[in-house]
């Protein structure tokens, strides 16, 4: 594994467990078993859950008006193009290799599907200090935290870290920046992953533009840090009766701590 030279975010790998952070998880753990019941009726979908929380495997990444630091300051996601110098997380000056782009439209409904929904990072939902304005990622986009690259949807927190459903556009857009190797930029000052090499790039809009410069193949690219994720619905549920129980008898893992972490901050409001 090609390790970059940050740990990114250092959140306390300490977090004393509480009954505030129990109570949170025991609520969300219910939900799972309701919803698991649920679908035991055969009216209802069998892996609409996973499929809305990895949204099929599409990677989407930043929101349109995301600040990327480069090489000259911080620049809007949507004005960079290839070739510019971006800074990493090890303050080295790195040349974009391409820009994804996902354009959703939400065709006249309510709100949008978990799938596109954006997932708020509130003004210093990070130990009260990043990121420096309110971030909006797609739900899998991972940020590197204790060493670690954890997605967005495996922070939510319902307060400074949240799944935004309702929009007051009707559309939304994603891009995504991919260099030369996996790595860590900074979005909002927050240490954020480029594109991972293994990545699916045929559901980006402007995959044809990938194709005309690089060809169909994928580039290996090999992660730049340890990958922790909550993959389907009994890990989510293991999880979280690992956080309920925690007050008792603490077996969380480093996710579930760094999650619990933040959440308390939020609740003192260490979060703007």
């Amino acid at each position: 594994m090609r390790k970059v030279k940050s740990n990114g975010i250092q959140v306390s790998p300490t977090s004393t467990p509480n009954f505030a952070s129990s109570r949170r998880h025991f609520i969300s753990a219910a939900t799972i078993v309701g919803g698991l019941l649920a679908m035991l009726a055969p009216a209802r979908a069998l892996g609409r859950y996973d499929k809305d929380r990895h949204g099929g495997g599409n990677p989407h990444c930043f929101l349109k008006g995301t600040q990327i630091r480069t090489a000259q300051g911080e620049r809007a996601i949507e004005d960079l193009q290839i070739g510019d110098l971006v800074l990493t997380v090890a303050g080295e000056a790195k040349p974009v290799r391409w820009i994804a782009r996902m354009r959703f439209e939400r065709d006249g409904q309510a709100s949008w599907s978990d799938a596109a929904a954006p997932i708020k990072i509130a003004r210093g939902a990070f130990n009260g200090d990043l990121p420096h304005s309110d971030l909006y990622v797609s739900f899998g986009h991972r940020f590197l935290i204790n060493g670690l690259l954890i997605p967005a949807c495996d922070l939510v927190n319902g307060s400074s870290i949240t799944r935004i459903n309702s929009a007051s556009s009707d559309v939304l857009e994603y891009l995504h920046i991919e260099l030369e190797d996996h790595d860590v930029i900074l979005a909002s000052g927050v240490p954020a992953e480029t594109l991972e090499g293994n990545a699916s790039r045929k559901e980006f809009d402007n995959f044809g533009e990938y194709v005309a410069l690089y060809g169909a193949a994928l580039t290996h690219q090999t992660p730049c840090a340890p990958i922790m994720a909550r993959n389907g619905r009994r890990q989510v549920l293991r999880s979280h009766l690992r956080g309920a129980l925690a007050p008792i008898c603490d077996c969380r893992q480093p996710l579930e701590i760094i999650q619990d972490e933040l959440a308390r901050q939020a609740r003192c409001g260490s979060a703007a």
